[in-house]
């Protein structure tokens, strides 16, 4: 398969989104990369998507090219995404079902098929993701600790998901950026607690709201839950273009299990 020659991807689930990037090539318009799975793919990399089109725990199909810029395992590029940008939706779109209602709807995971397929995928620690090359993976942790960092950097390129003459949304604009420490529940070779920048648009969303205040911006511990016993957490994490080595947190993921049991 050349670089140009285009396939379906399809039966995808969205497990998650990266921070949205400035598109040069598009005009400075603001795409961000999806993390996909599937039974048959296992992790996908695509970008980009503009905002909107899909959302996460959606099943969907999308049309890609192979990168030329990024050498990452199962990492693509949505087809004629530069002429096509206004309209996206013949290359990436939602798979429909029928609700209980009679109603056409996107197709998505239930919430026990989310947690199920968690379960069933977080089975690695981070250096066993590392050190088999994994371009993503997913972390049961034992500890997480939120913390946020004063934004000294004064260029983001380096700590993208993507890089197709990419800048960072506005990443340079907030005093703080947030980091997540963890532990990994199984055999891994850190002994060290992790320490990974989280790169999940919600988190920037919010940040937004009152950038420069350290107070809201840590309101994001809160949001994730961390430290609360009765939710479950799942640490989504891609590495990056430039250094491969080098892992971010693509989400969060947290499930409270109280809801959980009282749905049984």
């Amino acid at each position: 398969m050349t670089e140009t020659e285009s396939f379906w991807l399809k039966d995808m689930i969205v497990l998650g989104q990266g921070a949205p990037n400035q598109i040069s090539k598009i005009g400075g318009q603001q795409g961000r990369c999806l993390c996909l799975w599937s039974d048959k793919t296992g992790f996908v990399r695509i970008y980009p998507v503009p905002y909107g089109y899909v959302y996460d725990w959606e099943i969907i199909n999308v049309e890609v090219r192979k990168p030329t810029n990024d050498g990452r395992e199962n990492s693509y590029v949505v087809l004629n995404y530069e002429p096509e940008w206004k309209n996206l939706s013949k290359r990436i779109y939602a798979q429909k079902e029928v609700n209980s209602r009679g109603n056409k709807v996107n197709k998505k995971l239930k919430r026990k098929e989310q947690i199920a397929l968690l379960e069933n995928l977080a089975k690695s620690t981070f250096s066993q993701i590392r050190d088999n090359g994994k371009s993503f993976g997913l972390i049961k942790p034992k500890t997480m600790k939120f913390m946020l960092k004063q934004n000294k950097e004064t260029s983001e390129a380096q700590t993208t998901l993507i890089n197709l003459d990419y800048d960072i949304m506005n990443q340079n604009d907030f005093a703080f950026l947030p980091y997540l420490q963890y532990e990994c529940d199984g055999p891994c070779s850190s002994k060290a607690p992790h320490e990974q920048k989280i790169v999940e648009w919600g988190a920037y969303q919010w940040m937004r709201q009152n950038p420069n205040s350290e107070e809201h911006c840590m309101k994001l511990k809160d949001n994730y839950h961390i430290g609360e016993e009765n939710y479950l957490h799942y640490i989504l994490i891609g590495n990056i273009r430039k250094y491969t080595t080098t892992y971010v947190v693509v989400k969060l993921i947290r499930f409270k299990i109280e809801e959980e049991q009282n749905a049984d």
